[in-house]
């Protein structure tokens, strides 16, 4: 069975959509078969991916029909971006920001996201879910369906308070309703050559120790660019960022396969 990783903070702007996309073409570089899951209502990883059928089903749509009458086949909105390697991938939209309101009578509903996955997980490596800037009901929902988790935090604005919210939810899931789910780590993003980053960084690597990865995602207008080129840098040859994220990679499928961590 193929492993899920959710990406997760409930801060925003801290490169999360970035380091889906680019986890998940570094792991289809190295052959892995990935699905992309876009869990979060601004749908930037769709848009990255190249999504722009604005008629057509997303996730919520799915989710929906799901809990309303229990039929619902999520391979039905799986799609593939051409420009990166033809990644599959899950699209959302706006609509998603509704899920909390038809998922708060719903029994299990923090599971709804894990079951309608159960079908599809043996055909995918890893598939990687992006969630929203919250700690809401679908975040919930990705990491009761995930077997691990990843944290990006930027290094130019250190926020403990932030970083304590997520890590205590994610020990709550693991308490309450997920005990297989690892904390994989706490991923470094947007760092530059200043003092800040290099504070930062220590502060990071004294409160959380091994947890923080040892690579630091750059800051850089190039991700950007990427973005708006709906293309991700680890298919650009020589690109800084593409090969921090492959290093990342390789990481993240030591850490989430070691019995250890």
């Amino acid at each position: 069975m193929g492993k899920i990783i959710a990406i997760a903070n409930q801060k925003g702007g801290v490169g999360k959509t970035t380091s889906v996309v680019h986890l998940g073409a570094a792991l289809k570089m190295s052959g892995r078969k990935v699905l992309l899951i876009d869990f979060d209502p601004q749908g930037d990883t769709s848009a990255y991916m190249g999504f722009e059928d604005e008629d057509s089903k997303t996730v919520s749509q799915v989710m929906e029909e799901f809990v309303r009458n229990g039929l619902a086949d999520i391979r039905e909105v799986i799609r593939r971006s051409e420009k990166n390697d033809n990644i599959e991938y899950i699209p959302a939209d706006i609509s998603l920001a509704g899920a909390e309101m038809y998922l708060i009578s719903v029994m299990s509903r923090e599971t709804v996201l894990k079951r309608l996955l159960k079908d599809i997980a043996d055909d995918y490596d890893y598939i990687i879910i992006d969630c929203q800037p919250s700690l809401g009901v679908l975040v919930l929902n990705a990491l009761v369906a995930a077997d691990g988790v990843v944290i990006p935090a930027q290094t130019q604005e250190f926020s403990k308070k932030a970083l304590k919210a997520i890590t205590d939810i994610v020990g709550q899931v693991q308490q309450s309703v997920n005990s297989n789910l690892r904390f994989l780590g706490i991923l470094p993003t947007m760092a530059d050559n200043t003092a800040m980053t290099r504070d930062t960084r220590q502060e990071y690597d004294n409160i959380f120790g091994e947890l923080i990865f040892p690579m630091n995602i750059s800051k850089s207008v190039t991700a950007a660019y990427s973005s708006r080129d709906k293309k991700a840098l680890c298919f650009k040859a020589g690109s800084k960022i593409g090969e921090e994220y492959r290093m990342f990679a390789e990481e993240v499928e030591r850490r989430i396969t070691d019995e250890q961590v």
